[in-house]
């Protein structure tokens, strides 16, 4: 399955409580997502990279995209399958 790519003016970021830390969150598609990575916009490339990789590991994938960056987000339920395919400073 291919990583949803929305505009950031589609979802409602949220902050809460995961995993001992205070994390960016957004929910879309019935599907609650934890903020992995953002990208400045001329970087847009490595965000897709990242986001294609995830998926391939099974991870539930949302892009979203602005002007100035483009912030990876990955679904909560899945997000295990993709803590020991990459390193913590990828999916963290």
């Amino acid at each position: 399955m291919d990583p949803l790519v929305l505009s950031h003016t589609l979802v409602q970021p949220f902050k809460f409580w995961y995993q001992g830390e205070i994390v960016e969150g957004m929910c879309s598609s019935q599907e609650i997502y934890r903020l992995s990575n953002t990208y400045k916009a001329e970087d847009r490339q490595k965000a897709l990279c990242l986001a294609a990789a995830l998926t391939e590991h099974g991870a539930q994938v949302c892009v979203t995209c602005g002007r100035r960056e483009y912030k990876v987000w990955v679904g909560l339920r899945t997000q295990n399958a993709t803590a020991s395919a990459f390193p913590e400073d990828i999916t963290a």
